[in-house]
């Protein structure tokens, strides 16, 4: 191996200014492309294809945003200071009985004897959307043939931080 590094240099030693220059050049320039190549353009698609990736992770947070703010999906942040009084005022003014009230902490336990189940559910969409109170149970039995049911409910809040 020293054999044929002495002889490459013995024939690089033989050429003339000019042929060693130019030798130089094109070593810098494969050089250059090695570096551009292996390092640089790798580099360059993986920092786009992270940012096309964020940009579609931007684009599905949007969307879900707009489909829970679309559909009433369950709020998270509690918007009232007293919410078992807002459930039973609200009951009260939809004219439906709560029975056997029960509250523990940040949770209330309470049954409705007979409700129609569309008024039920636009009852419980409009208090979390409203209130930030999230349906945590709900339990329903067939009253009548119609849509009347018999409902046991748990609904629960968090205090905002």
């Amino acid at each position: 191996m020293k054999e044929r590094i002495t002889q490459l240099t013995a024939r690089y030693q033989r050429y003339s200014p000019r042929e060693k220059q130019l030798i130089k050049f094109c070593a810098a320039a494969l050089c250059s492309a090695a570096v551009w190549y292996g390092g640089v353009a790798p580099l360059d698609k993986f920092i786009a294809a992270s940012q096309n990736t964020i940009n579609r992770q931007r684009e599905t947070l949007d969307w879900m945003r707009a489909e829970i703010n679309r559909n009433h999906l369950q709020a998270r942040r509690l918007r009232t200071s007293n919410p078992r009084r807002l459930v039973e005022n609200s009951a009260r003014s939809l004219h439906f009985t709560l029975r056997d009230i029960r509250q523990q902490a940040q949770t209330l336990s309470f049954s409705i004897e007979r409700v129609n189940v569309y008024e039920l559910k636009n009852w419980l969409l409009e208090m979390n959307y409203t209130s930030g109170i999230q349906l945590d149970k709900i339990d329903l039995k067939p009253v009548d043939r119609v849509s009347d049911v018999s409902v046991q409910i748990s609904l629960s809040w968090k205090k905002a931080p």
